[in-house]
């Protein structure tokens, strides 16, 4: 009588078959990035909302299309930042030349601010807007003109959104990857158009496109790292709470203008 082989398969198993293995779906598992998307993005609707009751004290006022009214409420006029009045890189944001420009940029702020908050979170995504409008401020200063409007900034989204999309690309499952093509294509027809038009300021876009893609580099897409732990990590706090001390600072300054 033999003994029985310690160490041979049992009956029915096939090694070929029954040995679990690990594919490239395991290894390369994708994260939806439109998964648990809200279609109503706090931060970016409370933006909206500033940026048309500031445009409606603008008309009040008379100062929706009076460069002269606007220099005086908060417009950016480059000789009164160099003279220190740098709350200006930021009340520019929030003012507007006419209802179209109002509306263009709050219908971009609400699709881009939406998928912003929901990949980078919204103590991030508050940092993200108000540097990105900064930067964009910054650049427009050399054009040496007077400038408003938000769209530095929006464009700062758009650069983070693509600089997020193209980083993790391998990890990102978009349900249409042509969104990237179709963010760079918005830009350069926004490019085109300010060839065109005179009134257009280039510069706030690029400064702008250019700072919100640099932060996207930067900041952690909450998408992936998971939304509670970026939210609550003491840099992303740290960063709301300079961005907030700089829109009230700014709000110390141009609120009593806007309303005279």
């Amino acid at each position: 009588m033999t003994e029985p082989d310690p160490f041979a398969a049992p009956p029915g198993f096939d090694d070929d078959d029954d040995i679990p293995t690990i594919d490239h779906a395991m290894m390369h598992s994708d994260v939806d990035f439109e998964a648990g998307m809200s279609s109503l993005p706090l931060v970016s609707l409370a933006l909206m909302i500033a940026c048309a009751l500031v445009f409606a004290f603008q008309v009040v006022g008379g100062a929706r299309i009076d460069v002269d009214r606007l220099s005086a409420i908060g417009a950016l006029v480059p000789d009164r930042v160099r003279d220190g009045e740098v709350w200006r890189l930021v009340s520019a944001t929030f003012l507007h030349g006419n209802f179209d420009h109002l509306l263009g940029n709050m219908l971009m702020l609400f699709i881009l601010g939406m998928a912003c908050e929901h990949a980078f979170g919204r103590p991030q995504f508050i940092l993200l807007y108000v540097a990105s409008g900064i930067f964009g401020s910054l650049c427009s200063l050399m054009g040496g003109r007077v400038s408003v409007g938000a769209s530095g900034a929006i464009f700062g989204l758009a650069g983070a959104l693509i600089v997020l999309f193209w980083r993790h690309r391998g990890r990102l499952h978009l349900r249409d990857r042509r969104i990237g093509v179709v963010l760079a294509g918005w830009a350069g027809y926004q490019f085109l158009l300010g060839l065109i038009n005179p009134n257009v300021d280039n510069l706030a876009h690029l400064g702008g496109l250019l700072g919100g893609a640099a932060l996207g580099l930067i900041l952690r897409p909450a998408v992936l790292d998971g939304r509670d732990e970026v939210s609550t990590h003491p840099v992303s706090l740290a960063g709301m709470v300079l961005s907030c001390g700089g829109l009230g600072a700014t709000a110390l300054f141009f609120l009593p203008r806007l309303l005279r």
